[in-house]
């Protein structure tokens, strides 16, 4: 996929890198500053045993996407993000599609994830199905649900 006329490359992050930190950034901005919640929430208990990926184009960050172990046969999808202005452009499910493929080499059997009610279609396309009902996240008062796809 190409944006601005260069090609988009796709690449797992180490936390030392400047896109790393891109992707630090993107993520307070759209997920936890309109909450006013302190920077540090983004260092949860699963940002240091985590796979993060990023879509790069120029050296700029477009959009990000963290993958968790959660148990020997189930990993999780969360933090994905999209930049305001590459959204509805196919990143998100180009992300997606590459976490889901990285979670199927470590032989998960089910990949699980906490959709925002707005990004639920996207999810949907790639076969994830809703669990259980709507609930307000604690952190940031945001409606999500929680999805899963058997592998």
């Amino acid at each position: 996929m190409n944006t601005l006329g260069k090609h988009i490359e796709y690449r797992w992050l180490n936390t030392d890198s400047e896109q790393y930190q891109q992707a630090l950034s993107l993520r307070y901005r759209l997920f936890f500053e309109p909450a006013a919640l302190p920077w540090e929430v983004l260092f949860d208990a699963d940002e240091d045993n985590s796979l993060h990926l990023a879509a790069i184009c120029g050296g700029e960050l477009l959009a990000y996407g963290r993958l968790t172990k959660r148990d020997d046969s189930t990993m999780q999808i969360s933090q994905m993000v999209v930049s305001p202005d590459q959204q509805r452009k196919g990143l998100g499910e180009a992300m997606l599609s590459r976490l889901v493929a990285n979670a199927k080499k470590h032989l998960t059997k089910s990949i699980i994830l906490s959709a925002r009610l707005h990004a639920m279609p996207l999810y949907e396309k790639l076969g994830f199905n809703k669990m259980g009902y709507v609930y307000t996240s604690p952190k940031t008062g945001i409606k999500h649900i929680k999805m899963k796809l058997v592998l």
